[in-house]
């Protein structure tokens, strides 16, 4: 990792810090807990659940901010890429990658998307949304969940969400599943769905978010050998 882009990262976790220091949940100081990483079919709570685990945990979250990372790591401009309207874009990746100084390729963007994670998993204590995070964490230990839920139940999260009728929720979402295979299939050259790429897929339409949290403490506890921090 360079110096750049760990001190890009450094600064990154002590604005985390700063932001959560009225919060109660902290991971013992000095203790590394293996990263999670939380892959999501579009509407299936995923991210939900990671700040969840996050708040609980004491972990730092990491969803969109590893793009700001690999933004100012390359040189694009950072409060354009946050002022995206995401409703609008293709996918997020490709946005990064269109901002990026002209002489930046997409293979740079990769490049610098694998060592920002490799980073974020070399630090711990955090949990990864998205990205293909999974196969890119290569620790013995890190954790690997995926959320996945029935059409019907997702479709009705984001009619309600956002204000829109079921039938428009379902093509959102059959874009948004499509856009994140197909940025899988295409850098990492993986099946998304493959349920064998993860520790644990668990069924949203199923749990609650403590329901799932609490399944999936257990299930890293018995991967890992160590038991989360938890806090009420």
């Amino acid at each position: 990792m360079t110096s750049i882009l760990n001190e890009i990262i450094e600064e990154r976790f002590k604005k985390w810090e700063h932001d959560n220091l009225e919060k109660k949940p902290r991971t013992p100081k000095g203790k590394l807990f293996p990263v999670i990483t939380v892959s999501r079919e579009f509407g299936a709570l995923g991210a939900a659940l990671a700040k969840h685990m996050s708040e609980k945990l004491g972990f730092s979250i990491w969803d969109k901010e590893i793009l700001q990372v690999v933004a100012e790591k390359l040189g694009s401009d950072k409060k354009y890429l946050e002022s995206l309207d995401e409703n609008r874009r293709k996918t997020i990746e490709d946005m990064v990658v269109g901002f990026l100084n002209k002489s930046t390729t997409n293979t740079g963007y990769i490049r610098t998307l694998n060592e920002v994670v490799s980073a974020l998993e070399d630090h711990g204590n955090s949990v990864i949304v998205g990205r293909g995070a999974n196969y890119i964490c290569t620790h013995p230990n890190s954790f690997h969940l995926r959320l996945v839920s029935p059409m019907k139940v997702r479709k009705g999260h984001i009619a309600a969400k956002e204000g829109i009728s079921k039938s428009e929720a379902q093509a959102i979402i059959n874009k948004m599943d499509e856009e994140r295979s197909a940025f899988v299939q295409h850098h990492f050259k993986k099946d998304v769905s493959n349920s064998s790429d993860y520790d644990i897929v668990l069924n949203s339409s199923v749990f609650t978010l403590d329901e799932m949290m609490e399944i999936v403490m257990l299930a890293y506890e018995k991967k890992t050998g160590l038991k989360l921090p938890f806090h009420n």
